[in-house]
């Protein structure tokens, strides 16, 4: 495919972003409820026209097989390059050769993208051009290390300039890898020196996708590396749930009692939100026992976490997908200030509101099944089917390209050892100290007790599957969980039994309680990235 076609790929395809964003109507329910029933259909993620150049082909592989690289991973072979710049295509020892004057640098990165200047120009502008095939000749001549993870950012992005990239990058780094998620994690491993205005340049590269990157991307590394920034294959106008709209779980008809839910209750009011559903728009503004809250859902991160959106400096943020993701986790930012938010740990980490260390107080959270949950809470509510958008919202449909990996979705190489990657575990924050339960193991166990920092935690379930409730004990020893649905219970060492709800622990004789812990259900690798002083449970 001409390397203009690839590039109105994406171009085609971000022009479609919001097309199937209808006003709730009858209508759009009954299409809704004829897409279930139809055979999903496998899609990928990546953008149109991507897929049809090399690198797209890498990209595609990425997406479907995960892009975690070994730790020890060393340079492997590539086809031979085809880019000759004038010396030997042969990668060699690192360049000694002097760093370029800035004022060079800054003319070759701005020329190397041919709307660096003007976003609207990139349906004009052929994006490997005569223009951008100068800039990388002089790029690759240069042997300046600093140019390393531009290229890589184009590599993986992919508008044609493969085999160009490529080559340049090979020559500036004297290395070899076998596709952009190699070259991502390698970067990782071994940091090279960036360029000044990276953030900048990184921010213009991406605006041919959506100009809000311009303002997303941090112009400097201050407060996170931006060389392990990467793109997401998306903008920023993934749609999401702004105001959720909740039907009695007792009215409900479309769920399955294996369905995958993440559940809260907050001042009694209990309220369940489909993966399938919530997977899709990453993001759901919702109010609960009288709080405005936020529900993240992290497709690549294999869970969700909830806070009060009252953040730390008083204000309440409007957040959407940032399709941009660090650690195979994938942000969110707000569209107040434009910061970049963690999802996972609730902070934000990018602009000017990571400078003030705004953060959101996370709610407690529990991943079980629809029948769990629905005969734990008959009276409480769960997310409608009829969102205001058109999507296939079968149970697996929204997961397809992550779901079953056995490595993270995006490039990462500092992966934890103590887990496997994709173990699901129970974060929460004891005393200061951040700690990991696996998941499976507690269910199994159903009743895991013990002090960390002061703090006496319980962690309940009741058994395989049906999820881990986090509390604090309070100093009371709890020792075994029976009963089952509205009637689970927990009995403690003294006898007493006590109600178990996601918000609290109720003793039945006297009325006391143990309040619950606010704890995030994720894969370990994503917990881990966002905390990395956290410290395990193990059985």
């Amino acid at each position: 495919m001409h390397p203009r076609t690839a590039l109105l790929g994406v171009l085609r395809r971000v022009g479609r972003i919001g097309e199937h964003h209808l006003r709730p109507t009858a209508a759009v329910t009954a299409i809704q409820h004829r897409v279930l029933r139809r055979t999903p259909r496998a899609r990928s993620r990546v953008p149109a026209g991507a897929l049809h150049t090399a690198g797209g082909v890498a990209l595609l592989a990425c997406a479907l097989g995960g892009c975690a690289v070994p730790s020890g991973a060393r340079p492997t072979p590539t086809v031979a390059a085809v880019f000759q710049p004038g010396v030997t295509s042969t990668p060699a020892a690192a360049s000694t050769a002097p760093a370029l004057p800035s004022g060079e640098m800054r003319d070759a990165l701005r020329d190397v993208i041919c709307w660096y200047d003007d976003p609207s120009k990139a349906r004009e502008c052929m994006a490997h051009g005569e223009a951008t095939q100068q800039a990388l000749i002089r790029i690759a001549a240069s042997g300046d290390r600093r140019f390393i993870a531009p290229l890589v950012d184009m590599l993986w992005m992919d508008l044609g300039w493969e085999r160009s990239v490529r080559e340049a990058l090979e020559m500036v780094s004297g290395q070899r890898y076998a596709t952009a998620a190699d070259w991502y994690a390698a970067i990782e491993r071994d940091p090279p020196p960036l360029p000044d205005g990276y953030g900048e340049w990184k921010g213009r590269l991406l605006s041919v996708v959506d100009t809000r990157f311009m303002d997303l991307v941090p112009k400097d590394g201050s407060s996170m590396r931006l060389e392990r920034l990467i793109w997401a294959f998306g903008d920023t106008r993934s749609p999401t749930i702004t105001s959720a709209k909740t039907i009695r779980a007792s009215e409900e008809r479309y769920l399955a009692a294996g369905d995958i839910m993440f559940g809260l209750r907050l001042n009694g009011d209990s309220r369940a939100y489909p993966e399938r559903v919530l997977a899709w728009h990453g993001v759901a503004q919702d109010r609960a026992g009288g709080s405005d809250i936020v529900v993240f859902h992290c497709l690549p991160c294999g869970g969700a976490a909830a806070y009060r959106r009252a953040a730390s400096d008083g204000r309440s943020y409007t957040f959407g997908i940032a399709n941009l993701v660090t650690g195979s986790r994938r942000l969110v930012f707000d569209a107040e200030t434009m910061s970049l938010w963690d999802p996972v740990n609730g902070r934000a980490v990018a602009g000017p509101l990571a400078t003030k260390n705004v953060s959101l107080t996370s709610v407690p959270m529990t991943r079980t099944a629809w029948g769990e949950w629905k005969d734990r809470y008959p009276a409480g509510v769960v997310l409608a089917l009829d969102t205001g958008f058109v999507r296939d919202y079968a149970e697996g449909a929204a997961l397809r390209g992550e779901g079953g990996l056995e490595r993270p979705q995006f490039p990462f190489a500092s992966l934890d050892p103590r887990f496997a990657a994709k173990v699901r575990v129970v974060g929460v924050n004891l005393g200061g100290v951040w700690r990991a339960y696996p998941i499976e193991a507690v269910e199994q166990a159903r009743v895991v007790q013990e002090t960390v920092a002061g703090v006496t935690v319980v962690l309940l379930s009741a058994g395989p599957g049906k999820g881990v409730q986090v509390y604090d004990a309070q100093g009371t020893r709890f020792e075994r969980v029976s009963g089952a649905g509205a009637g689970l219970e927990v009995s403690d060492r003294e006898g007493g039994r006590w109600f178990i709800d996601d918000e609290r622990l109720l003793n039945t004789r006297n009325g006391r309680t143990r309040p619950a812990l606010p704890s995030t259900p994720v894969w370990w690798f994503a917990w881990a990235g966002a905390h990395p002083d956290t410290t395990i449970w193990k059985p």
